[in-house]
């Protein structure tokens, strides 16, 4: 086991100057893993060790410390000067620019979210204001008497199917009541072929007419 103690040495270590914390590479000839105290051994491909110290003998004061390593002599230094150390706003980078900001929701979620609940606040406010709304417009009201209705229906159907004008004539019959025109409007309403718009016409007239 001695011989190959012996065997396994340092015979380089990378970076040279290091700082504290940094991995160092290191460099061995022989058998087995050589003695690195205080560094400890991270991974190794080979004959090429990876080495951390995080103990504080590593630790360098206001300059550079030496440590020993494997027989080799590593110079572990100062991650800044004094200087820098006594002016640290001219000494170093400061962050200025704005971190991108983060949202909990995305903004156009929250404000396709936002429209689509005013348009349906719209909506339900329009469904419930209807009732007093249609309360407030005035109800057309038809001041006609029912045989100025049944004479302006009958004028109407004059361009409508042969069935339309017997009903228009009907209903003019009822309107009319006890009327000498009402059975001439009843039997116009039920004659064969279909009432001829022109018959209904003249029948109009002279119940439109003035008297």
């Amino acid at each position: 086991m001695s011989a190959a103690l012996a065997a396994a040495v340092v015979i380089a270590l990378s970076p040279n100057p290091a700082h504290f914390g940094q991995i160092v590479t290191a460099t061995v000839r022989g058998q087995g893993p050589p003695d690195v105290a205080p560094f400890a051994i991270r991974g190794h491909r080979g004959n090429v060790y990876e080495l951390q110290c995080l103990d504080p003998v590593c630790v360098p004061g206001p300059g550079p410390r030496v440590v020993m390593v494997g027989g080799r002599r590593l110079v572990i230094v100062p991650r800044t000067t004094a200087r820098q150390v006594a002016e640290p706003s001219r000494s170093f980078a400061r962050q200025t620019a704005l971190p991108s900001p983060t949202y909990r929701v995305r903004p156009a979620v929250l404000r396709a979210v936002l429209l689509a609940a005013a348009a349906l606040a719209v909506l339900l406010g329009t469904i419930a204001a209807w009732p007093a709304f249609r309360r407030l417009v005035p109800a057309r009201v038809d001041r006609r008497t029912p045989l100025e209705r049944a004479l302006a229906l009958a004028r109407a159907s004059l361009g409508r199917s042969g069935e339309d004008r017997r009903r228009a004539l009907d209903n003019l019959a009822r309107a009319l009541g006890r009327r000498e025109p009402a059975a001439e409007a009843l039997d116009l309403a039920w004659s064969e072929p279909d009432p001829e718009p022109t018959r209904i016409e003249r029948l109009m007239d002279r119940l439109e007419a003035p008297r």
